[in-house]
Formats: structure tokens, sequence, C-alpha cells
């Protein structure tokens, strides 16, 4: 929860952290404890404790005999609603799955979510490597070519309170990643596109373009393992073709 939200009178702390609880959970965790959810949210655990508690009772989170809590159908309801909205997801899924049969990455439509991204579509390569790619999964947003695409196609005022959050949570490290997202917003400014050549995994690398015009901002990621093509080769050839799907969507 921002700090900006601490004089807003209208502002519902408790609601907002018990969404922090639910967002916590992330694609691949088979269940997590009040103390896991409490460092991931940064709250006490006694109130993570209240929080899954009530979350519980609504029908949001279900306890196992283990007593750690995964998110409960009522979720889902909640996702499906928000991805049926997704006019972009629709009409991107076929381009997707040509460009990545035809390339042999994986293609992926993500929309920011706080300081990480959301895959809300994904086209898998069967020699993808290292990263789970399901709709749902987040990665984060500073050191993923999806997620500088995104930041580079922000409002100026908008980056500078995503900067702001994000050097709150990287303390002493975020003079390093403001220098790569400067550099991010440079290379986008010149190229039209975004990259992390193994920065975020040693093995993977990936090339983002934002997508004008999308509502909610949307971004789309290929990615691949670094074995797979050069740097320049990414740059020369899976950059264009990006871009191009890109301005289709855009359309």
């Amino acid at each position: 929860m921002s700090d900006a939200h601490q004089d807003d009178r209208l502002f519902v702390t408790a609601l907002a952290r018990g969404l922090d609880v639910l967002a916590a959970f992330q694609a691949g965790d088979r269940a997590l404890g009040n103390t896991e959810l409490a460092q991931r949210c940064q709250l006490p655990k006694s109130t993570v404790s209240r929080l899954t508690y009530t979350l519980c009772q609504l029908g949001y989170l279900s306890q196992d005999e283990s007593g750690k809590y995964r998110p409960a159908p009522a979720v889902l309801t909640l996702g499906f609603a928000a991805l049926s909205g997704l006019d972009l997801r629709e009409r991107a899924r076929e381009p997707m799955r040509r460009l990545s049969e035809e390339t042999g990455l994986s293609v992926t439509l993500g929309v920011r979510q706080d300081l990480r991204v959301v895959y809300v579509e994904t086209c898998r390569s069967p020699a993808r490597v290292g990263i789970r790619l399901e709709v749902g999964s987040t990665v984060p947003l500073a050191s993923t070519a999806i997620g500088r695409a995104l930041y580079a196609n922000m409002a100026a005022t908008d980056r500078a309170e995503l900067d702001a959050a994000l050097a709150a949570q990287n303390a002493t490290a975020w003079p390093a990643l403001q220098a790569r997202l400067q550099q991010a917003l440079a290379a986008y400014r010149h190229d039209g596109f975004c990259a992390s050549f193994g920065e975020f995994e040693p093995d993977i690398y990936a090339v983002a373009v934002p997508i004008p015009g999308s509502s909610p901002a949307m971004a789309i990621n290929c990615s691949g393992p670094a074995y797979r093509l050069d740097e320049a080769s990414w740059r020369a050839d899976i950059a264009p073709r990006l871009m191009q799907l890109a301005r289709e969507l855009s359309a």
C-alpha cells in the first residue's frame, strides 16, 4: 500500500490490506501461511491473521489441514470477470500463437499490477526454460522487458510515482535499478522496444513493446532461452516483428 494514501480520508486501509493479502499469492504457490503472507505484504502477523480469517469466512481463501491458505473459488469469479473485459486479449490470442509458432519463442501479453506485471495471455514455446508462463503469473516490472515496456509508455507523472514506490521497495539497490530503467526508457525512445538480455533470468532473453492506446495499458513480450538466438538477432529480427504485431493490435 502506497504512503500516498495515508492522508486520504476516503481510503479504506483495511480493504487495501485484504486485497494485498490476495495479491500476495502468485502462480506456482501451493499454500501460504500467515508468516509468509506477513513477509510478502510487509504487515504484522497479527493483522494478517485477522485478514486471512475474514477472507476465509467470505470464501476468498480456504485453509488446509496444515493451517496454510490458498485462493478459493470466489477469487476466480473476480479474475474471470476482469479477463472477460479485456477485449484486446481476445484479439491478440491468434496472432500471438502464430508469432510463437513462426519463431519458436514464447509470446505473452501483460498488464501492470503495482510493481509487477501480470500475464493475461500466454503462448508458450516448447523450448521455454526457467520461468513459468501462465495466465495470472507475475514478474517484476523493473527488471523484465515487458515491465520496462509498460514503464516506458507511462506518462511522466505516473513514472515519477512508480519510481518513488520502487525506490522504497529496493532501498540501496534503487540507484542501479533506476539507471537501468532510464537506459530502457532511452532505448525505447530510440529503437521502439525494450529488452532484457539475461538480467531477470541469466538463461532468458526477451524483447517487449507497449501496445499504443490499450486500456488498461498493455505490453506484448517475446522471450526464449539465451542459446536460441544471439542479441543481434533479437534486435534485428524478433523486435521488428513484435513491433509490427503491437501496431496491428493497436489499430
